[in-house]
């Protein structure tokens, strides 16, 4: 045998020495294959979208408490866990004031509003955001909420500034929470009393009184330092934050300086990176959460003005057709024409249509 016969002998008995070579590489390869598998698999089910959504005020309110876990579980649900949201609540990631800014630069993705932080930039926020506006609640939700034509055009004009609509709430006829009784527009005249805008600011001056807007958290301290004697805002905020520890009287407006608005709005981009499926999703369950919400807020209105009671105040709710309502309504108008000149006529007139 010679040199070259002997070393492919033995190049032959190692080949034949490992009769599994070819096998183990498929195995190899086989169990590779179902890692990445695996791993896709776990890809998949994990959520692929964050949605940051942010509230302030009372986490009892149920503009907080009934919305954003209603719109949490229909968008998680909804999108077969593809989207988590995540909440913030009581200013935790944005402040009252800040939010149009937030919104709008995506420091947040989803947030509670005041119709009020659009007015400036948005007819038809100005336009529920005015005296103008004074839906009964049972008509609230026919009139400005989704499927309306306020809701359209509120939409439509937040658009224009990179914000979506999601859901608009009632907050009630504004009540005035007080350090002493104040029943008559002449009890305003040189009194300091928290607003939360520009248009309950413009009330309180109309009405002869000084206005300091503050957010609603800082209203407790305010009244129980005597910095403000009273404070215009929606009932659930002032249950809610126990304003009747620091003030012992409330007038109930019933509409005399319009009904209070809040909103859930979205960044446009980041409701526009969603797949079209998801985005229906999102906009769906604002649509819901809404309904859900205001059925709740509506059947709390008065739960909280006797619970307000019950804590000591003396409430006084002005009655249609009664004096003291109809001397609020005169003392406003001058602000209701101005209000009115102010707006494009389509929509004075598609609120005189709903009211």
């Amino acid at each position: 045998m010679n040199l070259y016969t002997r070393q492919r002998t033995r190049r032959d008995a190692t080949c034949s020495a490992r009769p599994g070579h070819g096998q183990a590489l498929l195995d190899l390869l086989m169990w590779a294959l179902f890692f990445v598998a695996l791993s896709q698999a776990c890809r998949a089910a994990d959520p692929q979208y964050t949605l940051r959504l942010s509230s302030w005020g009372s986490p009892t309110a149920p503009q907080v408490s009934v919305w954003v876990p209603a719109f949490q579980k229909l968008v998680e649900d909804g999108s077969k866990g593809r989207i988590v949201v995540q909440a913030f609540p009581a200013g935790a990631l944005v402040k009252e004031q800040d939010v149009p800014s937030a919104v709008q630069s995506r420091v947040v993705d989803i947030s509670l509003a005041t119709v009020g932080g659009w007015a400036s930039i948005s007819p038809p926020a100005a336009l529920l955001n005015s005296v103008l506006y004074r839906p009964t609640d049972a008509d609230f939700q026919k009139m400005t909420g989704a499927g309306s034509p306020i809701f359209a055009a509120l939409d439509a004009s937040l658009q224009k500034h990179g914000v979506v609509l999601l859901s608009a709430l009632d907050n009630g006829a504004e009540v005035v929470v007080s350090r002493a009784a104040m029943t008559t527009p002449a009890a305003f005249k040189g009194k300091a009393i928290r607003t939360y805008d520009k248009a309950s600011s413009q009330i309180v001056q109309i009405l002869g009184g000084s206005p300091s807007t503050m957010p609603v958290s800082d209203v407790y301290p305010a009244l129980q330092r005597g910095t403000v004697e009273a404070a215009i805002g929606g009932i659930q905020g002032a249950f809610g934050l126990k304003e009747y520890e620091v003030a012992k009287y409330m007038l109930g407006s019933n509409g005399v300086f319009g009904v209070g608005v809040t909103l859930y709005v979205m960044n446009k981009a980041a409701l526009s990176s969603l797949p079209p499926d998801l985005q229906q999703v999102v906009l769906q369950a604002g649509r819901e959460a809404e309904i859900k919400a205001n059925t709740a807020i509506i059947a709390s209105f008065a739960d909280d003005i006797d619970a307000m009671r019950s804590h000591g105040m003396q409430v006084t709710m002005l009655q249609p057709g009664a004096p003291e309502y109809q001397a609020f309504i005169d003392a406003v108008e001058p602000l209701a024409k101005e209000q009115e000149s102010r707006l494009p006529p389509d929509l004075v007139k598609m609120l005189n249509a709903g009211q």
